[in-house]
């Protein structure tokens, strides 16, 4: 029986020996290709999530941007004037044009304008109107004739102040 623990010990002896030399460093070596693997992957995911990021905050930039360009122009909508027209229709053929300053701010040397293929004649004796301010308006007297065209463009037209030579205009599609 010693002799058969013997040769049992040294077969283990054997076993652990090949299991050693050979088995350990393939396993070694297999789970280092994986750890390189798996590493590898990590990085290439922290690659894209980095340009991921990167494109966020660019586009976060321009949104941020275009937000402040927003409230930059509705602060300065408050402070514009915005002039329109219209035709009112008074009795069967007497008609009146009616200019209105809808914005916030007083509008200077207003005018307007309806091109003559409309057949629609302004009799302008307040124009250019000397200054408009803000939801105040004035009317004129209008001439339609010859089958005149039920739509038409209208323009109107102002300076921010006196003296400028910035001039805005509003052409609209209108209708009587």
């Amino acid at each position: 029986m010693s002799q058969e623990l013997i040769d049992g010990w040294n077969m283990l002896e054997k076993v652990i020996k090949f299991i050693a030399l050979y088995i350990m460093p393939i396993s070694a070596f297999i789970a280092s290709l994986i750890a390189l693997k798996r590493s590898k992957d990590n990085v290439n995911v922290r690659l894209q999530l980095s340009e991921v990021e990167e494109k966020l905050n660019a586009y976060d930039l321009k949104l941020k941007g275009y937000e402040l360009e927003k409230v930059e122009n509705e602060k300065n909508k408050i402070k514009e004037a915005w002039v329109e027209a219209r035709i009112i229709h008074i009795s069967n053929t007497k008609y009146r044009l009616k200019i209105w300053n809808s914005g916030n701010a007083t509008a200077y040397n207003v005018r307007v304008e309806i091109p003559p293929e409309y057949n629609i004649m302004i009799i302008g004796d307040k124009m250019p109107y000397e200054y408009l301010e803000p939801n105040n308006s004035f009317e004129e007297n209008i001439i339609i004739y010859m089958e005149s065209s039920t739509k038409f463009k209208i323009t109107t037209i102002w300076e921010d102040d006196e003296n400028s030579d910035l001039t805005y205009t509003n052409e609209q599609l209108r209708s009587y």
